[in-house]
């Protein structure tokens, strides 16, 4: 595309990149997979089924997310391409909650006693709002979601 401004230009990259590092991880995990799987097949149909499915599950993948990073920075209102860009972010804590996990951990040889393992940790459910602005119209849409994150997790053999 022509035309875009630097702003443009750095969210293309950004979603470029992105799908080409997706693409190279699925690639090469199909690739290792495919390779692993077959170990008993002969030599020829190991390698060339692991040749065709690697880079197809690379390419299928990269394409899938560069679309889906495109259609998301189209502007809804202008159609602007690559014009949406996060202008704000806040974060609101929903709820915050102590958690604990005891497991029996099994003794290193029969002598030995077995050993409690406890991990303990907090756990804060926050609801994520975002506003994107298109870069040509200042269109401003609003986006919500939640997110689980662990904080201050410790962890105690007894």
């Amino acid at each position: 595309m022509e035309g875009l401004s630097p702003e443009q230009q750095a969210l293309k990259g950004k979603i470029t990149t992105s799908a080409i590092v997706w693409g190279a991880v699925a690639g090469i995990g199909v690739a290792l997979l495919a390779l692993w799987l077959l170990g008993s097949a002969g030599e020829l149909a190991r390698w060339l089924v692991t040749i065709i499915l690697g880079p197809a599950a690379g390419y299928f993948t990269y394409r899938w997310r560069y679309s889906t990073g495109v259609a998301k920075a189209v502007c809804k209102k202008c159609g602007t391409a690559f014009g949406i860009r996060e202008v704000s972010r806040l974060e609101q804590l929903l709820s915050s909650e102590q958690r604990k996990k005891v497991e029996q951990v099994k003794p290193a040889t029969k002598i030995d006693a077995a050993v409690n393992r406890t991990v303990i940790w907090i756990e804060e459910k926050y609801e994520v709002t975002a506003v994107d602005e298109c870069f040509k119209c200042h269109d401003r849409t609003e986006r919500k979601w939640t997110v689980t994150r662990e904080k201050d997790r410790a962890e105690v053999t007894a």
